[in-house]
């Protein structure tokens, strides 16, 4: 089973260097058409797919929330995923994720 392309298979496949291809995935405007459409090529030839992991590993960003407590009551524990459930869905929050 071979490996999954990463992003320096599809630079060096493109012939641009991997913050290039890093533009093109972040659809960064200052990327010309002809190097988006070098870059897109060498992504679906090598069927490179973008690794969520590290996405999250390199921004500052993961989405994930952790909870700490030391009350082990059903009912607490409840309370406090569904009270943090329900902040993250109240709009306020949303525009700091």
């Amino acid at each position: 089973m071979s490996e999954r392309a990463n992003i320096r298979d599809v630079a060096t496949c493109a012939g641009v260097s991997v913050k290039t291809v890093s533009r093109v995935l972040n659809d960064h405007k200052y990327v010309g058409e002809a190097t988006r459409q070098k870059v897109e090529a060498a992504m679906s030839q090598l069927d490179f797919r973008p690794s969520v992991a590290a996405r999250i590993l390199a921004g500052t960003k993961s989405g994930q929330i952790a909870l700490i407590y030391d009350n082990h009551s059903p009912y607490y524990m409840n309370r406090i995923q569904l009270g943090c459930w329900q902040r993250c869905q109240h709009p306020s929050w949303i525009r700091f994720m």
